[in-house]
């Protein structure tokens, strides 16, 4: 039987990456990533992602299992590369090598993670919610954010995470939530992914993030509730029905990928992926 679908058994983040539930949080993280406006000019102006999604997205999963899973040589090279791209990130108003920026998008991965499992699994102990904050402050130190700014407690990171969203949502940020909800150029074996997302997302954003995306309102749509429950239901029952090693393959397949990418950077001191 898999474990997808149970609670973790060690509040771990290494654990939880191992979780698939956990990676089907992305597209919200990166919607609330986009809130932050020097990240969506950031993404806007020099990133890839609306023409090569797939690329983008096997980069931020290697990214994330560098810090979780690899060796301290993998670590280095991996996070290394990010920084040097961050470097060539800056403009009017936007630098990615601001920490502030970095502690926002360590802070996404950890609401995506736990938004998935709390819609896909069911309520997360404020114990595990404690250690899992804890040790997300790891993919924004990897990346030189001082740790001292990562928030002391779980209280501290829920009253600033509340701030960060409570900003105004910039014209950038509304493009760019367009653009991953409706524009990047996925091959057609993914072309039910776009709809999929929309439905997610409006149901998990807050409600003033989600009126400024454009997304509707599933309380006054009993098509988008039905719909969304339909979804919960499929995810819970084929990850109960997968069998442990197909879960266990897929993690692999992903950790393998980001050790080629290790493999590359060191080789050649570029992405291969």
């Amino acid at each position: 039987m898999s474990t997808i679908a149970r609670d973790y058994p060690r509040a771990d983040l290494a654990l939880a990456c191992e979780n698939l539930i956990g990676w089907t949080g992305g597209p919200y993280a990166i919607l609330l990533q986009f809130a932050a406006p020097g990240i969506a000019q950031g993404t806007c102006t020099h990133s890839s992602f609306k023409t090569n999604p797939l690329s983008r997205l096997r980069r931020t999963a290697a990214f994330i299992l560098a810090v979780t899973h690899g060796t301290p040589a993998q670590r280095s090279a991996i996070c290394s590369m990010v920084r040097r791209q961050h470097a060539r990130v800056h403009g009017p108003g936007y630098d990615a090598r601001d920490a502030a920026l970095q502690m926002w998008t360590a802070a996404t991965i950890y609401a995506g993670v736990i938004k998935a499992h709390e819609a896909f699994v069911g309520e997360m102990s404020l114990v595990r919610k404690a250690v899992l904050c804890r040790q997300a402050a790891a993919f924004a130190t990897c990346l030189d954010m001082p740790a001292e700014m990562w928030p002391g407690s779980l209280q501290a990171f829920e009253t600033y995470f509340d701030g960060m969203l409570a900003r105004e949502v910039g014209e950038v940020s509304k493009d760019m939530a367009r653009v991953l909800m409706f524009e990047v150029a996925l091959p057609w074996w993914l072309c039910w992914a776009l709809p999929v997302v929309r439905l997610v997302t409006a149901h998990w954003l807050p409600p003033r993030l989600r009126e400024a995306y454009g997304l509707p309102d599933p309380k006054r749509s009993w098509w988008l509730w039905r719909s969304y429950a339909v979804l919960v239901w499929v995810v819970w029952l084929l990850s109960w029905l997968a069998p442990r090693k197909v879960e266990r393959g897929v993690f692999l397949l992903i950790k393998r990928d980001m050790e080629r990418a290790a493999e590359g950077i060191e080789r050649t001191g570029r992405w291969t992926i």
